[in-house]
């Protein structure tokens, strides 16, 4: 996989390098060379490959996918090898430089890190291309700016799953090797949503409540975080950009989502690294059965239950059983 990213990194920078001669590219061309071995002859005198890795050093738990440089180097080490091994290219056809987007440190900062490190690489001429990237802010932000140094300098990662860079008018140079949370949508809403035809094979669901971590927006979140800062400053977590592409897919598809969801979503967000008690996950559950079912039933008589742990268990398998249209459960 590796060494096949690499191969289109090439391909990528030599669409948008200074091409030789055409009488030499026709010369060339009546060779029986494969595309990577023709690339290589076409394009030798452009040699080293100038490659930026752009990852966060340590790990952290602001990266939920543990991407790190340690864990990606070692496969950049053996692509390259590969490649040489295999005579595609020479050796010494590569210049690999690794840039830490201390994404580890503060989540907040990391784009800018990241972004300092990009511009420092191109203009030491020593940018061709980009890998990388462990949070979604830093990628769209290099990713935007750096199609325009010289002819655009490619973007390969295989994180970036959000929506909101997958324009090819503002990113036209990123490749996102795992798709998008437009794609994983897309697959849900198949699954449990409401449609037109309402197939009674189909779950047709159309209550509906998005439950999901995210710092920035948590019902239970601080006012500041230890630094004294605002956590209005925290990034969207993962699991608000992939509930945010869910969103925008319903209501693009389907009427009945445009105008349910048309003021604003059902959702609850907690931070599920901030301390809750059992007595916080009750209040949450009350709120979330009542946006999705519009009446919840309520245990009574919870002092006839031991502990006070005891009755909250009993009462919170109770809250998610919905009302018939007479009131009983």
């Amino acid at each position: 996989m590796a060494r096949t990213v690499f191969i289109l990194l090439l391909l990528l920078w030599a669409s948008g390098a200074d091409p030789p001669a055409p009488a030499a590219v026709a010369a060339r061309q009546q060779q029986s060379l494969s595309p990577a071995e023709r690339l290589a002859a076409l394009y030798k005198d452009h040699l080293p490959f100038n490659v930026l890795v752009v990852l966060p050093f340590k790990e952290s738990n602001n990266d939920k996918f543990g991407l790190t440089m340690e864990k990606a180097r070692p496969v950049i080490d053996i692509a390259v090898e590969d490649i040489i091994a295999e005579g595609i290219l020479p050796a010494k056809w590569i210049n690999l430089t690794y840039h830490d987007s201390r994404y580890w440190e503060d989540s907040s900062l990391a784009e800018r890190h990241a972004t300092t490190g990009v511009v420092q690489a191109y203009c030491e001429h020593r940018l061709d291309a980009i890998l990388g990237f462990a949070d979604s802010y830093s990628l769209a932000t290099v990713a935007k700016v750096s199609a325009g140094f010289g002819n655009g300098v490619p973007v390969m990662t295989t994180a970036g799953m959000i929506a909101q860079i997958g324009s090819k008018k503002n990113f036209p140079y990123l490749t996102r090797m795992q798709g998008s949370y437009r794609q994983m949508a897309d697959s849900i809403y198949q699954f449990l949503a409401c449609k037109e035809d309402n197939d009674a094979k189909e779950l047709n669901y159309k209550n509906l409540v998005f439950v999901y971590h995210d710092k920035r927006r948590a019902l239970n979140r601080p006012q500041t975080t230890n630094n004294g800062e605002q956590v209005s400053d925290t990034a969207s977590s993962h699991c608000y950009f992939s509930l945010y592409a869910i969103k925008n897919y319903f209501t693009e598809k389907s009427d009945y989502f445009k105008e349910a969801w048309k003021i604003s979503t059902p959702h609850l967000p907690f931070d599920e690294e901030a301390s809750r008690s059992p007595a916080d996950v009750l209040s949450w559950l009350r709120i979330v059965s009542q946006q999705a079912n519009g009446r919840f039933f309520i245990l009574l008589g919870l002092s006839n239950y031991g502990d006070k742990a005891e009755r909250e268990t009993q009462c919170i398998g109770c809250l998610i059983e919905p009302l018939d249209e007479e009131g009983h459960s």
